[in-house]
């Protein structure tokens, strides 16, 4: 029994976030003052910088599908279980679980945002992780 269900869609706040903070960083390493023989060290900085962009695009474009949250702190995401380790780190705008897959060590962050499923999944899905998952209604 799932007390809680939802499809968990692109967050647009994320995906802008992340491109700010790397144009930031970019336009800082190419308008600092950088000495005539440190062009080997700007060039490769900025791609840093680009690829980072990248993955980060890529982490936060993966972090989309169905996510059921069962009891005894098991969540179903991407096809697979993970037990939730520790207390879940919530703000107004995002929830920070560390996962833990189910019969392995292999450890997962998931950052959910709240532009990233409806008002009502959002609130009914705060309400649940608050309560630590007591609540035994199904909300499906």
């Amino acid at each position: 029994m799932a007390l809680w269900r939802g499809d968990v869609r692109v967050s647009w706040r994320t995906q802008i976030f992340s491109l700010v903070i790397h144009g930031v960083l970019a336009l800082l390493i190419l308008l600092s003052p950088w000495p005539e023989n440190y062009g080997l060290v700007w060039v490769t900085l900025i791609t840093l910088v680009v690829f980072e962009c990248i993955r980060s695009q890529r982490n936060i474009m993966a972090c989309r599908g169905e996510l059921v949250l069962q009891g005894n702190q098991h969540v179903r995401w991407h096809q697979k279980d993970y037990l939730i380790c520790g207390k879940p780190w919530m703000i107004k705008g995002g929830i920070l679980l560390s996962l833990r897959q189910a019969g392995g060590k292999k450890k997962r962050r998931l950052w959910l945002a709240a532009d990233s499923m409806g008002q009502r999944e959002w609130r009914t899905l705060r309400q649940v992780l608050l309560n630590g998952g007591a609540s035994q209604q199904n909300l499906d």
